[in-house]
């Protein structure tokens, strides 16, 4: 019984770490093509980059400096919190933005609470996940270049 499970979990955690790179890749391609991941505070934006997103971000906490980026941005993907509380965040915000005339994305919330199964609640608990995803592609560097530390390094 115990080997079962244990096979079980294996499998359910390389099951995330195939959706995680998935995820990330997805988010990276919609940042290059402009839009903007909101999520509640510091924490949860340096998991985001840890976990390999590269396109624009914005925390609640500093949103108020950051109302242009949102403004201009073609979509907003809402990545609150996992948990009750984030829940409320993410139906308010999703509210005033769409009542602002801003396209709203609460898809990729969703697909990461049902792919998280209850691992983990908080977004800044994605950092846990960085090595899952050190393949991850990066969007908007060129074929003869590598991404390293927020910026292109081009090769000639």
């Amino acid at each position: 019984m115990q080997v079962e499970d244990r096979k079980t979990s294996e499998r359910r955690f390389a099951e995330f770490a195939e959706f995680l790179k998935e995820f990330v890749t997805e988010l990276n391609r919609l940042g290059a093509d402009g839009c903007v991941v909101l999520v509640e505070g510091a924490r949860d934006v340096r998991a985001m980059r840890d976990v390999g997103y590269r396109g624009g971000i914005v925390s609640i906490a500093a949103a108020k400096g950051s109302e242009s980026r949102l403004a201009n941005s073609k979509t907003v993907v809402i990545m609150t919190d996992l948990d009750r509380e984030g829940r409320r965040l993410a139906a308010r915000y999703a509210r005033a933005l769409t009542h602002r005339g801003l396209a709203v994305s609460l898809d990729q919330r969703r697909r990461l609470l049902a792919a998280s199964r209850g691992v983990f609640r908080h977004i800044e608990n994605l950092k846990r996940f960085s090595y899952l995803v050190a393949d991850v592609e990066i969007y908007g560097c060129e074929n003869k270049s590598l991404y390293l530390g927020g910026f292109c390094l081009y090769f000639v």
